[in-house]
C-alpha cells in the first residue's frame, strides 16, 4: 500500500502542474479548449508509448486494448475538453478543488461495483471532500461562472467512473501500467481530435498549429500523470488512491497557482475548501 500512496501523490502533483500549464496556455493561443485538450492528450499518448517501449514490457493483448481504450474514451477522452474549459472559466485552483469531488463518485461506484468495504473512515473523509468542494460551488463574491462549476463537476464524475473501470480492468490484466496508459491516452486522443475537428467551423489546422507549441508541456505532464495513477490503482483500493491523488493535486495547484497567477487563487474560501479536502484525504488514507 505504501507504493500505491506514493504513486497517488506523484500523480496528483503531475495533474496539478498540468492544470497550471493549461491555464497559462489558453489565453496565449486563442485556440478553443477542445483543441488544446486534443493536442495535450495526443502528445501524452506519445510520451506514454515511448516509455512503454523503452521499458521492454510485454505488449498488451487484444483484450487489454479494448478494455483500456474504453477507459480512455471515458476519461480523458470525453472529459478533457470539459476540464480545460473549466480551467479557462473559473481558474486552476477552483477547478482543482471542484474536481476533488471525484473521490465521492469513485468510492460510491467502487462500493457498488467492486465490493469495496463501507468503512466509516472512507465515508467521513469523502463527506469532508464534498463540503470543501461545495464552498467553491457557492462562492458568492468572486464572479465564478456557474457553467465553469458545472463543467468541473462533470469532469469529476467522469474521473470517478474512470478510476473504477480502470481498477476493475487492472485486477484482471497483467499489462504494464505504462502500456495501459499508452492505450488509454491513445484512445482519448482519437476521441478528442475527432470532437475538435467535428466542432470546428473552419480554421481547424490553424487552431491545432497555434495550440501545439503551448500545450506540449501539458502533454508531457499528462503522459506521466495517467500511467502513474494507473500504477497506484493497480496497487491500492480506489477509495484510498482517489482521495490521496486529488489531495496532492489540490495542494500543489493552489500553491503553484498562487505563485503564477496571484492572490485570486488563494482566497480564504479557496484555502478553507482546500483544508477540508486535505482533511478528507487524510481520513480516507488512515482507513488503509
Amino acid at each position: 500500500m505504501d507504493s500505491a500512496i506514493a504513486a497517488a501523490i506523484a500523480a496528483g502533483f503531475f495533474w496539478a502542474a498540468n492544470i497550471i500549464v493549461v491555464r497559462w496556455a489558453l489565453p496565449r493561443t486563442g485556440a478553443p479548449a477542445l483543441v488544446g485538450a486534443a493536442v495535450g492528450v495526443s502528445v501524452a499518448s506519445l510520451v506514454a508509448t515511448a516509455v512503454a517501449l523503452a521499458s521492454a514490457q510485454a505488449l498488451p493483448s487484444a483484450d487489454d486494448l479494448w478494455r483500456f481504450a474504453l477507459v480512455g474514451a471515458i476519461a480523458p477522452g470525453s472529459s478533457q475538453g470539459l476540464f480545460v474549459a473549466s480551467i479557462g472559466s473559473i481558474g486552476p485552483s477552483r477547478t482543482s478543488v471542484l474536481v476533488g469531488t471525484s473521490p465521492v463518485f469513485s468510492v460510491l461506484l467502487a462500493m457498488a461495483f467492486l465490493d469495496e468495504d463501507w468503512r466509516l473512515a472512507i465515508i467521513v473523509g469523502t463527506a469532508l471532500t464534498v463540503v470543501g468542494s461545495a464552498l467553491i460551488s457557492w462562492e458568492p463574491t468572486s464572479g465564478v461562472r456557474r457553467v465553469g462549476v458545472a463543467l468541473a463537476l462533470l469532469t469529476a464524475f467522469s474521473f470517478g467512473v474512470r478510476d473504477v473501470v480502470a481498477r476493475h480492468f487492472n485486477s484482471d490484466s497483467d499489462v504494464s501500467s505504462w502500456w495501459a496508459g499508452a492505450v488509454v491516452l491513445g484512445a482519448a486522443g482519437l476521441v478528442l481530435v475527432t470532437m475538435a475537428v467535428a466542432t470546428q467551423r473552419g480554421g481547424t489546422a490553424r487552431a491545432f498549429k497555434a495550440a501545439t507549441p503551448e500545450f506540449l508541456a501539458s502533454g508531457l505532464l499528462i503522459g506521466m500523470a495517467l500511467p502513474v495513477l494507473l500504477i497506484a490503482l493497480d496497487r491500492g483500493q480506489v477509495g484510498i488512491v482517489a482521495p490521496l491523488s486529488l489531495a496532492s493535486q489540490n495542494i500543489s495547484v493552489v500553491a503553484m497557482g498562487a505563485v503564477v497567477f496571484g492572490a485570486q487563487e488563494r482566497t480564504p474560501r479557496v484555502l478553507a475548501a482546500l483544508t477540508l479536502v486535505l482533511a478528507g484525504a487524510f481520513v480516507v488514507s488512515s482507513a488503509g
